[in-house]
This record gives structure tokens, C-alpha cells and sequence, in this order.
């Protein structure tokens, strides 16, 4: 994907993930934070594709490191 020029046509669709991890933040963003984040993201383009073109062609799953995670925090 091009950042710069003219936008190609069609759908557009950026996420952009910009910090610096402070305090808790930096111990807990790579084992913790970062799968969890990954899976939404995955989940949300899941959602995007099948705005777009009607079906998923391969629909994201989550690991079991990122199914303990989600059960750890309820």
C-alpha cells in the first residue's frame, strides 16, 4: 500500500498504532496487550471484508495464548 500520490480507488482502510509505552505499559504491552490488540484488528478487517465483498475469504482465528488471555481477564 502506497502512502503517498493519489489514493488508489476503492475502499481505504488504515489503522495506525502510534505509542511509547510508560510505567506498566512496558512490561505488559508485548506478552499481553499486543496478541489482544492483534486479534481485534484481525476481528475488525474480518467485519471489513465482509462489508466489502460480501464473505470472508479466510476468517481470522484466534490463538489459544490470545483465547487464555481474553479468559484471564473476565
Amino acid at each position: 500500500m502506497r502512502l503517498d500520490g493519489p489514493p488508489a480507488p476503492g475502499p481505504l482502510l488504515r489503522h495506525t498504532l502510534a505509542m511509547r509505552a510508560r510505567g506498566w505499559a512496558r512490561p505488559t504491552w508485548p506478552p499481553a496487550f499486543r496478541p489482544l490488540h492483534d486479534a481485534v484488528l484481525e476481528d475488525n478487517l474480518d467485519l471489513a471484508e465482509r462489508a466489502c465483498a460480501g464473505t470472508v475469504g479466510r476468517p481470522a482465528r484466534w490463538s489459544r495464548y490470545v483465547r487464555l488471555l481474553r479468559h484471564l481477564v473476565r
